[in-house]
């Protein structure tokens, strides 16, 4: 699994071209969850962009 930071605009660019270019809802690709950082995320197993 990959994290996007929606909160950082160069992420939230690439985020929207994964959810453009691969129907990433249509396929039920992509989760919210609530971590409020991205140290919280890693914590959980969550794997940073890149």
């Amino acid at each position: 699994m990959v994290v996007y930071d929606s909160e950082d605009e160069a992420e939230r660019a690439l985020l929207d071209a994964r959810i453009d270019e691969g129907d990433l809802f249509e396929a039920n690709l992509l989760q919210t969850f609530g971590p409020d950082t991205l140290a919280e995320a890693r914590n959980r197993g969550f794997l940073p962009l890149g």
